[in-house]
């Protein structure tokens, strides 16, 4: 069995570890929202224009205006594919931080149930020494009374 001492430190390293894992998962978490909080105002920054270009063709515009129209929702058109891959890839890091914050809560609750079992042992040996020391003791006490009796 490992020592009480040993033990506290992985179980204090593990704690250490798994607390900075979940700061971790939070900031990537955060980082997810806002990337998808982006997305979602460039694409309704995009269905605005798009109404808005719908609107202007139908009261007539000239042809300057249009080719800015055009070439401005296909500026908004590459930043929301360039933000989708931000997604994405924040996606994938949020998921990758879950699997080492898990990975971390499993190993502190391995350290955890390991350092209960060896308390518990630990408990049972100290309980046996305390009950045979009572024993022997009543024992002794036994005897005297015996020998006492006895003269």
């Amino acid at each position: 069995m490992p020592n009480t001492l040993t033990l506290r430190k992985l179980l204090d390293l593990a704690e250490k570890k798994s607390k900075e894992s979940a700061k971790k998962l939070g900031k990537l978490n955060f980082q997810h929202l806002e990337a998808e909080k982006k997305l979602n105002l460039l694409l309704q920054y995009r269905q605005s224009y798009q109404t808005r270009l719908q609107n202007l063709s139908q009261n007539g515009i000239n042809h300057v205006e249009l080719q800015n129209f055009i070439r401005f929702v296909d500026k908004l058109d590459t930043a929301i594919s360039e933000q989708r891959l931000a997604v994405k890839h924040a996606v994938n890091s949020r998921n990758t931080g879950n699997s080492e914050y898990q990975s971390c809560q499993r190993r502190l609750n391995s350290y955890d149930t390991l350092s209960q079992r060896y308390k518990k042992t630990e408990q049972l040996i100290q309980t046996k020494a305390e009950q045979k020391e009572l024993d022997e003791f009543i024992s002794n006490r036994f005897i005297q009374n015996n020998s006492n009796n006895e003269k």
